[in-house]
């Protein structure tokens, strides 16, 4: 958990000892782990951004005419044209989110820090150091950084809006070379600006005339903070200073600065081996070792309960053929539980049927399952808050239980480095096995590329 400290300084003003950490720390200063973190950190990142740049082209993105009003030069990841670097930080965060696939930030989103912060940092790093020439010293550097401010400073427990949008400002200042009241206006300019932060929007709600509140505003919002961070780091460097850090919810310093340059934040990041919410990895993981220990098959299924903690009742979403799959199926233990036990696998293809529409056998046996909110899975799990009990009655009256209390990608059982490179081949999909070699070996040997 994090160690809660608010600073107050009488001969400097308040965040400055962050302000310059940010703007100081050099490659040189990351130990060896942290690097080898960054790396994975942006292997993740862009395998995510390859594969909702896939699924956004299958069902037509009307982003791309907006990206090529902005002039520019710098291209989005796994697209073919190019626009501005705040424009490219817009796509590449919005692909990074089109499938829930992304890294995560442990314990860091219940205290007002960022929960995905890669879908960030990496998205505005990438198209702002394609616009400096930035070396991949230089990149893995903002992107440690980056994870710092969007753990460190933090506004309402829950309300990560402004968290993200500071780390999109820090990064995109880190690679701009500003100094340390450069780097404060850069993020304050952007946490006061912070789009979204007077509206919320559910992952799976019905919107005006029916269409998935989610699916449209929801990957908009990461998008809109990055750009809005590039932005204000240039409005910073052309020197427009930003308000004074205060504690408030508009530019809330409530960070802490214990283990600064000691305990880096991304140390404390996991990965996904499922394209679908952390929240359904538990039960995830508990079907697929109740087919695989005890040979289950659908055909052979009466019904299922789920047992799910209270705070994650929000990914229990029961699925029609009315329902956008592409996006609110990452959100439904129902639909996730139905693709484990029938494919034996949660994979991309479960989100990209030709009309994004769940297949009707997907449907009808999705309605065989039941979630139940069960508070006895609360609070004591502080490690992996994602077990889950699974329960399956088969139709000849005998019943299977099982329990997970650390799914796959979560501590102590996380994913292993080829895990990690396998998922980013994976979501290359558009790439030649030689092309795929070429890009995890990039990524691996980025501290020794000299211009991304």
């Amino acid at each position: 958990m994090f160690e809660l400290k608010r600073e107050r300084h009488q001969t400097k003003y308040l965040g400055q000892d962050m302000m310059e950490f940010l703007a100081n720390t050099k490659f040189e200063d990351l130990p060896e782990e942290v690097v080898l973190r960054s790396k994975h950190i942006v292997a993740d990142a862009v395998a995510c951004m390859l594969a909702g740049a896939k699924t956004r082209r299958m069902y037509g993105n009307g982003l791309d005419a907006l990206a090529l009003q902005a002039k520019g030069d710098i291209t989005p990841v796994g697209c073919d044209y190019k626009t501005s670097a705040a424009m490219a930080a817009f796509i590449n965060a919005v692909h990074a989110q089109t499938h829930d696939f992304n890294d995560g930030l442990n314990n860091s989103g219940m205290l007002g820090g960022a929960y995905h912060p890669g879908r960030t940092v990496v998205s505005v790093a990438l198209a702002v150091g394609a616009q400096v020439g930035a070396t991949g010293k230089e990149i893995l550097t903002a992107v440690v950084l980056g994870i710092e401010a969007a753990a460190r400073m933090r506004n309402p427990a829950h309300d990560s809006t402004v968290a993200d949008s500071y780390s999109a400002a820090a990064v995109a200042a880190k690679l701009m070379g500003a100094n340390d009241e450069q780097m404060r206006s850069a993020i304050t300019l952007a946490g006061f600006t912070a789009p979204s932060r007077l509206g919320k929007a559910g992952y799976t709600g019905p919107a005006k005339g029916g269409k998935d509140a989610g699916s449209l505003t929801n990957v908009l919002k990461y998008g809109y903070l990055n750009r809005q961070g590039v932005e204000a780091a240039e409005l910073a460097m052309l020197g427009f200073e930003g308000p004074e850090l205060a504690d408030n919810n508009a530019i809330g310093s409530r960070y802490y600065t214990c283990g600064l340059g000691k305990e880096y934040q991304c140390m404390d990041m996991y990965f996904k081996p499922w394209p679908t919410c952390r929240k359904t990895h538990g039960a995830i993981a508990a079907t697929l070792e109740l087919k695989n220990k005890y040979g289950v098959k659908a055909e052979d299924v009466k019904s299922i309960r789920v047992y799910q903690q209270t705070t994650g009742m929000y990914v229990n979403t029961p699925i029609n053929d009315k329902l956008d799959i592409c996006y609110g199926g990452q959100f439904s233990l129902q639909y996730t539980i139905t693709c484990a036990l029938l494919d034996g696998n949660v994979t991309l293809k479960h989100y990209r049927w030709a009309d994004r529409k769940a297949p009707q056998q997907y449907i009808d046996f999705s309605k065989k399952i039941t979630v139940i909110a069960d508070n006895s899975l609360d609070g004591h799990n502080a490690i992996s808050p994602n077990h889950g009990i699974v329960e399956v009655e088969l139709n000849n009256g005998e019943i299977l239980s099982m329990y997970c209390q650390y799914p796959l990608g979560s501590e102590p059982n996380a994913m292993t480095h080829e895990m990690r490179m396998q998922k980013l081949r994976d979501c290359a999909e558009e790439m030649t096995e030689e092309q795929k070699d070429k890009l995890v070996d990039w990524i691996m040997s980025l501290d020794k590329v000299e211009k991304i």
